[in-house]
């Protein structure tokens, strides 16, 4: 396992427009020593444990072998999922009803799920990769809005210590 120390000062303002300060002292990193080596719409991920998004088929199917690249392996479960109308077009439908199905399975994961829907599927993506990988674009939003709504039971990373101070109004 991986620890260090976090010291961090966050400004928030809150609806009285105070600005309140917080400051996070302790945080963990996990080192993740469980990865398998075949395909997966698992996002990596040090402190948040996301369940596997993907089905077996197609993830079975992309593991043998398994493809190179950061792109390639994501792209074919993608694809083998009908995630993609082609190489450079999500089919919203089909992947927003994925998601929802996931999520009645994982019913602690619904706003992250929500939050996901929202801002990679509703919405246009940036490029993460210095070319263009609809699926790696998806798939990297995904994790990082499930991350964000990390349920409390999922997080791995221990407790992370938030001191507030508030600061008077200028």
């Amino acid at each position: 396992m991986f620890r260090f120390i976090l010291a961090a000062i966050l400004a928030l303002t809150v609806a009285d427009e105070q600005t309140v300060l917080l400051r996070v002292i302790d945080a963990e990193l996990l080192q993740d020593t469980s990865r398998s080596r075949g395909a997966t719409l698992k996002p990596i991920s040090a402190c948040c444990d996301i369940p596997e998004l993907g089905d077996p088929k197609p993830l079975s199917e992309c593991s043998n072998p398994k493809l190179s690249g950061p792109c390639n392996d994501i792209q074919c479960v993608f694809e083998k999922s009908g995630f993609l109308v082609d190489k450079n077009t999500l089919n919203k439908d089909v992947y927003r009803r994925h998601l929802r199905k996931w999520a009645d399975s994982h019913k602690d994961w619904s706003k992250g799920i929500e939050k996901a829907i929202t801002d990679c599927v509703d919405k246009d993506l940036r490029q993460y990769l210095d070319y263009p990988c609809r699926a790696y674009d998806v798939f990297t939003c995904t994790g990082i809005a499930l991350l964000k709504k990390c349920p409390d039971h999922a997080w791995k990373c221990g407790t992370i210590s938030i001191t507030p101070i508030v600061a008077p109004k200028p």
